[in-house]
């Protein structure tokens, strides 16, 4: 069935299903000589979530770490949270345009898992709703990979379409519609359904892309990526944190101008993979699909740049006397450093502040924290940190005072062991790193840090809430 055959079918809805996917895929050649790694039997690997925006994310940016996981036999489930549609006013071209982008991405899974590009219809049903989903289906293969997609909108780079996920996370929409399905995502629903799929796969980890940086726009030049990317990787942490699984970050647009990184083995094998996705991206347009090879020609700047690189975003640990906040942050201009301290001001017009800035080392950034609960610059021991409704700052410290009396509370999770705490006041207020205060546009000098807040510490365990404190 031709691109343009299944976009018609998917305006006409359920009564025109395109059958799944049937090809001999391009792994099949390959089955022979690693049939030992596939071998039926119990799997030595945990299963692996991975969650991107939209296809593609996963195979420029996750890769090869995904397709080390596949090929080892792991289970992978994959999630992507938008259509990719790339804001396409034309809803024929855009319909097109989805179908190719997932039809490339099942052929890559499928040659990753060295199996037939063979996929059945299995959607599942999570905290109510009902989300299309993929399996692959070589059952002469040991794989267990699904594919499954929301179908949001991406917004565009800088999120200005009206049902973009940056719309909705910075509050200027209570609820998006989807680019395919009918309802509508509010955040708490959104959440809810992503929990759920996480549940539902069993998931040990999550992989996503930077939760971290900040600056929406469309570059090469490595202070920009788009918005979808960074605010669903967001959402995909915060579903990690409440469930206990470990998430790993990685670098999308921003890595573009840094070092080469990959061995040349490890680029040719994401090469292969881009080319498998290419090459069936491109014949689903024709539907000449039957017996494709990957695609041979040059590809186009950006992934010819890719394929050389992978990096994971990793927050440095807390150095002596830092608080250091689990919320990073990169823009434009910021180096790629995410690491955000409790600072605290100095000199007038910021005598008595307390915020969060880049860390840089300096004594502003030095804590201690006494036997009796109060925390005190290193560099001005008599002055505490005091909860001043809504906010925090420092004032000369009053022995007894319920504002200035703080409490650790440790990260408790059983199944993602790390070093964290809630920072907890009165009136169960804790320090709270703000991420919805973004700069207003991907050039604003504004917001180069998360803002510090008081606010409930509540029950869940959210990312904004805990932070790291170096001895």
């Amino acid at each position: 069935m031709t691109a343009a055959a299944v976009a018609v079918c998917a305006l006409l809805g359920p009564a025109c299903s395109p059958a799944p996917d049937s090809a001999p895929g391009p792994g099949t050649t390959k089955a022979s000589s690693h049939s030992a790694a596939h071998a039926k039997g119990p799997r030595k690997c945990d299963r692996t979530l991975v969650g991107v925006a939209h296809p593609d994310d996963d195979l420029f940016f996750l890769n090869p770490e995904i397709r080390r996981t596949v090929r080892a036999g792991c289970p992978v489930d994959t999630v992507y949270l938008t259509a990719g549609d790339a804001g396409r006013k034309n809803r024929l071209k855009a319909l097109e345009f989805v179908d190719r982008r997932e039809y490339g991405v099942r052929a890559a899974y499928a040659e990753m898992a060295e199996a037939a590009n063979r996929w059945e219809r299995a959607d599942v049903r999570a905290d109510g709703v009902r989300v299309r989903s993929y399996r692959l289906a070589d059952n002469a293969r040991d794989t267990d990979v699904r594919l499954t997609f929301l179908d949001l909108h991406d917004g565009l780079p800088r999120g200005q379409e009206p049902n973009s996920l940056l719309r909705l996370f910075d509050g200027s929409r209570k609820s998006i519609e989807p680019f395919q399905s009918t309802g509508s995502y509010t955040e708490d629903r959104l959440l809810a359904v992503v929990s759920a799929l996480v549940r539902l796969s069993g998931a040990a980890r999550i992989l996503t892309m930077d939760h971290d940086n900040a600056s929406f726009a469309f570059g090469l030049g490595g202070g920009v990526d788009h918005s979808d990317h960074g605010v669903g990787a967001r959402y995909f942490r915060r579903v990690g944190y409440a469930l206990g699984v470990p998430v790993s970050s990685y670098l999308g647009y921003t890595m573009t101008p840094l070092k080469a990184n990959l061995t040349p083995g490890e680029s040719a094998e994401k090469d292969e993979v881009a080319r498998w996705y290419l090459a069936h991206r491109k014949c689903r347009a024709t539907g000449t699909c039957a017996n494709v090879a990957p695609f041979k020609g040059p590809l186009q700047k950006d992934w010819s740049l890719w394929i050389h690189r992978q990096y994971e975003q990793i927050h440095r640990a807390p150095r002596a006397g830092e608080i250091l906040g689990d919320i990073g942050r990169t823009t434009y201009f910021t180096g790629r450093d995410p690491a955000q301290c409790l600072h605290a001001g100095t000199g007038p017009p910021n005598a008595g502040g307390v915020g969060i800035h880049g860390c840089d080392g300096s004594a502003a950034q030095k804590w201690d924290m006494g036997h009796d609960g109060t925390i005190r610059p290193r560099d001005d021991p008599g002055s505490c940190l005091t909860a001043l409704a809504p906010a925090v700052g420092l004032e000369r410290c009053e022995p007894g005072s319920p504002s200035q009396r703080w409490t650790r509370e440790p990260w408790r999770s059983t199944t993602w062991k790390r070093t964290a705490w809630r920072i907890s006041g009165s009136a169960d207020r804790c320090l709270y790193q703000d991420d919805r205060e973004l700069p207003a546009r991907w050039d604003d000098r504004d917001r180069q840090s998360p803002e510090l807040k008081l606010s409930g510490c509540g029950t869940r365990p959210l990312p904004e809430l805990y932070w790291r404190w170096g001895g």
